[in-house]
């Protein structure tokens, strides 16, 4: 027998993802719940503003046709719930509002009933309709969403909604604040009354820079009053903006883009129709007989309106031409103003450039915000102070989409400090590698002049423990080897750190050893690199040879028996199976330099060949052909491809 399927649960963050800004930004939640009532068909939204003292708690009243407490269960028990479709794309007012038009509703999934969770969590909800009077407690759920709980069921014979926050709620956004952001969307109706602490909203609480107002004279017709209302940012919906007709103090259809709006003024669905909102005020069009008996428009063939509507779009283009270049006009001042004291150190030439970029910027970008003008032009003036200039958007100029991409997410990853260091340290162990191709495989290298020198730089090669800021070449010890050979030979006052030997070169390389207090009390390791000329094969008398050197400098003093010494002797070949010499704490280890190069490319993670187009390589006179397949090292007579 199959078992019961259990209920499906929800994480906590569920809610926070469903609803998003809804239930996390006061000033979206309290948008959506006014827009709420709006599509309830109240004429009257009630708001009580929290105090910072906690002392006045958040609640939104309105006088909508409401919902009873089934209504209530169905809604707010569904998920993503389809109003257009269980309740209709317009909603009719109350009984007693009778002669008003229909509205278009603004909702459509459902998700702003959520907001009262911004101001409290629980929230009350009091639902009015049908002759009773219903509270809910709202609440986050556990293993769902959210859950509610009866509190009170009484007779009533009113109607609309209220939501209460059970606890205080602490904001920063101020009464004052709500009534302007509310003022730029909900003044599109007369019918419709919103009040913030019993104080009503009106254009009077719209920012000056938001509001402009402009008038048309349609001959023969009358003259019409336009008020272009801009939101601060753009809303997510075109619901709230577009078009009102008021007429005689009330609202013609609905507010919104439509018809030839699209064409003759902007396109409906653009970022800025969910900017703008226009209320034209056109008293005459009632005497012209052109609005329709029930008020849900303009009578399509009538005169006055058609010449009204036309002359209306214009002005309105124009509002928003003209908007848009003040606020260039601004934005340019105001970048100027910002950058003044490190544009004065320009010279006038540069400050000539600058200023023309910001005027090109602005003018034909108008997308692009202040902020993101203002980032640009210090950017430029930034160059233009530089030693470097302009060099660097030149590179920026050609990188591909994707490689901005990935340039962005380095910067985010990396100061720009950091990231020159460690592609500084790269670039200088990559500059050695293509040092060790060029100069090991040329017979004609000098040990001493170039090898040595070369070699002391890439200990880091042989391994970790190695890495040369730790080693510093040994003079004291290179004499004492130098005296073994019977004097010095010819060159070596060029170079006393390093021995020439009549087959070769031999460098010493110390790392100090300390005591407990820190003093130096010997060598911790040595390190004896022998290079051998070509045609010189290493094998056992060689590597004998190098542990004569560390006898005699044990027989000197120099090292100890606790002294750890590695000895490579590096050639251009390897006698058959020779291999690593153990001699206690000395190791002897013979190797190819195909073998040297190919390390150091492993230990580089192969950037050598990968990043061989770089142009430091290039600039360096790399041929990569040269050294695209990989080295080969000769073993006597065996060939061993690493």
């Amino acid at each position: 027998m199959a078992s019961e399927q259990p209920l499906l649960a929800f994480d906590q963050r569920f809610l926070d993802r469903h609803a998003g800004p809804i239930i996390s930004d006061v000033s979206v939640a309290i948008v959506e719940l006014v827009a709420n009532a709006w599509d309830a068909y109240a004429t009257s939204v009630e708001i009580i503003w929290p105090t910072s003292d906690g002392k006045q708690k958040f609640s939104i009243k309105d006088n909508g046709r409401g919902m009873s407490a089934a209504q209530f269960e169905l809604r707010w028990g569904t998920l993503d719930y389809n109003r257009v479709a269980a309740e209709g794309e317009y909603v009719s007012p109350p009984a007693e509002l009778a002669k008003l038009a229909r509205r278009r509703a603004y909702g459509r999934n459902g998700r702003g009933r959520h907001g009262g969770f911004a101001f409290s969590n629980p929230y009350e909800v009091t639902v009015e309709a049908a002759g009773e009077k219903v509270t809910y407690r709202v609440s986050r759920g556990e293993l769902r969403p959210f859950d509610w709980q009866l509190v009170r069921r009484e007779p009533s014979s009113g109607h609309g909604v209220e939501i209460r926050a059970v606890l205080p709620t602490r904001l920063r956004l101020r009464a004052a604040d709500i009534r302007e952001v509310l003022g730029t969307r909900f003044l599109t109706d007369p019918n419709f009354q919103v009040s913030v602490d019993g104080q009503a909203i009106t254009f009077d609480d719209i920012p000056k820079d938001f509001l402009r107002e402009s008038y048309v004279d349609i001959p023969d017709v009358g003259r019409a009053k336009i008020l272009m209302i801009e939101s601060q940012r753009a809303d997510r919906s075109t619901r709230q903006h577009g078009i009102a007709w008021h007429v005689n103090n009330r609202l013609v259809g609905n507010c919104g883009w439509r018809g030839s709006d699209y064409e003759r003024v902007l396109d409906g669905r653009s970022s800025e129709a969910k900017r703008f909102t226009f209320i034209v005020f056109a008293d005459f069009l009632a005497d012209a007989d052109a609005i329709l008996p029930d008020w849900s428009g303009f009578e399509p063939s009538n005169p006055a309106w058609q010449k009204t509507q036309i002359a209306v779009q214009d002005k309105i283009r124009e509002e928003i031409a003209e908007f848009h270049s003040e606020r260039r006009r601004d934005a340019k001042d105001s970048v100027r103003e910002h950058y003044a004291s490190t544009i004065i150190q320009i010279a006038p030439s540069g400050r000539e450039r600058w200023n023309s970029f910001v005027d090109q910027v602005v003018d034909t970008c108008p997308g692009i915000s202040t902020d993101q003008i203002d980032q640009v032009a210090g950017i430029l003036a930034k160059l233009e102070a530089s030693s470097s200039q302009y060099s660097l958007l030149a590179k920026l100029h050609a990188l591909r989409p994707g490689e901005l991409d990935q340039l962005d997410s380095i910067l985010s990853d990396w100061s720009v400090a950091t990231a020159k260091l460690a592609l500084d340290e790269i670039q200088n162990r990559l500059k050695l590698i293509q040092e060790l191709h060029n100069k090991l495989r040329d017979e004609r290298a000098d040990e001493v002049r170039e090898l040595q020198p070369l070699i002391e730089r890439s200990l880091w090669v042989f391994g970790p423990e190695f890495e040369s800021i730790e080693f510093t070449s040994n003079r004291g010890m290179s004499e004492v080897i130098r005296k073994l050979l019977g004097g010095s030979a010819l060159g070596s006052l060029n170079r006393p750190d390093f021995v020439i030997l009549p087959d070769g070169s031999v460098g010493l390389f110390a790392r100090p050893a300390f005591d407990d207090h820190h003093e130096v009390i010997g060598v911790d390791h040595l390190v004896v690199v022998e290079l051998k000329r070509p045609g010189i094969p290493i094998g056992m008398e060689q590597k004998n040879q190098a542990w004569k050197y560390v006898v005699e400098l044990q027989t000197h003093g120099l090292i100890d028996d606790s002294t750890r010494v590695t000895c490579f002797v590096l050639g251009s070949r390897l006698t058959p199976r020779e291999g690593v010499r153990d001699e206690g704490r000395t190791k002897i280890i013979p190797m190819a330099y195909d073998t040297f190069i190919r390390r150091a490319e492993t230990r580089m993670l192969d950037l050598y060949d990968r990043l061989s187009e770089a142009p430091f390589l290039r600039d360096a006179g790399l041929d990569v052909d040269s050294f695209v397949a990989e080295p080969t090292a000769r073993q006597g007579n065996l060939e061993i491809t690493f």
